[in-house]
């Protein structure tokens, strides 16, 4: 074999190759130093990029720390509604304020940063805002005509429901319910129960969360106009709906509009019907949701809620 050439050897085998025993002696312990050193800097690597105390067990307990504080910051004001009835129970902004702690304790600013950016992603194919915005609008619409079609009197929305009051309440709804929960459940929480199990399991498991997270306006409400098992399985099968609307145009943005186009239609229509046709009303619309979502299970498959998806993202972020 082919020694190398003086000129190819380190440093410290070229000065003892010329040099005497007092030479390589020097050699040696340069050589040892160098190696001393070396270990020595890839351990302070290590300790800088290994997570420590309160981060490293935040990072391995990601999703508990992040429900424990959605449910603390969002029921904080629940108590109050025991002095005011017309209160409202929830803080709308404790998933997405929830997430952002969470990402920043278990990974710091990078980690909270990426989580953030997901706002941005607004520019995604057509189609999926026409879904987004289209399919909760539909479902509504077609619950209130077969409703009415079993013998319930016509909504009273009129001709003219007031486009403009309509716009800005959906801008309004966008933020302080579409983005104050879509980046929580959606954007944080959903990524990260995927990791280990199939998309349909994630998306049902965060639907029983979800539900429970209202339990607040379900229990507080003085006018009962959230049936609790009607409105428990129309949530079922939107998380179902919003997995995939997620997983297919990795938006959060796109979630936002679903939840802002759902809640803002049936604002106006659902307070129309009040009356013995009520219940029916939330019934077909529950069930209706329960029908998409098993389209899209068959479409889209239960594993990935579908076509693409990356199931082992980084840190449970997209």
């Amino acid at each position: 074999m082919a020694q190398p050439s003086p000129a190819e050897q380190p440093i410290p085998a070229r000065r003892a190759l010329h040099s005497g025993g007092g030479d390589r002696r020097r050699a040696r312990k340069e050589a040892a130093r160098h190696r001393t050193v070396s270990r020595r800097g890839t351990k302070a690597r290590r300790r800088t990029t290994e997570p420590r105390g309160a981060m490293a067990w935040s990072a391995a307990h990601r999703l508990p720390l992040f429900f424990a504080l959605a449910f603390a910051i969002s029921w904080l004001l629940w108590p109050l509604t025991l002095l005011n009835p017309n209160s409202s129970p929830l803080i709308p902004f404790g998933p997405a304020l929830a997430a952002a702690i969470t990402a920043y304790l278990a990974g710091g600013k990078a980690e909270m940063l990426r989580l953030l950016r997901q706002l941005a992603r607004w520019r995604v194919a057509g189609r999926w805002y026409l879904a987004a915005a289209g399919l909760p609008c539909l479902l509504v619409a077609v619950s209130a005509g077969l409703t009415v079609s079993g013998g319930a009197p016509a909504p009273e929305i009129g001709p003219n429901p007031g486009w403009f009051m309509l716009l800005g309440t959906f801008a309004f709804t966008l933020v302080a319910v579409g983005l104050f929960e879509e980046l929580g459940w959606r954007g944080y929480a959903l990524p990260l129960l995927q990791r280990d199990r199939p998309a349909l399991s994630a998306a049902l498991l965060l639907g029983l969360v979800w539900a429970a997270w209202h339990l607040p306006e379900l229990l507080s409400d003085p006018t009962g106009q959230r049936p609790p098992l009607p409105f428990l399985l129309m949530v079922l099968a939107q998380s179902v709906l919003l997995a995939w609307l997620y997983n297919s145009s990795g938006s959060v943005p796109i979630c936002m509009v679903f939840h802002a186009a759902f809640n803002t239609f049936g604002a106006l229509v659902f307070p129309a019907m009040l009356g013995p046709d009520y219940l029916t009303l939330w019934w077909t619309v529950a069930l209706l949701h329960v029908l998409a979502a098993l389209v899209v299970i068959a479409v889209a498959g239960p594993l990935r809620l579908a076509r693409t998806l990356d199931t082992n993202p980084s840190n449970g972020i997209t």
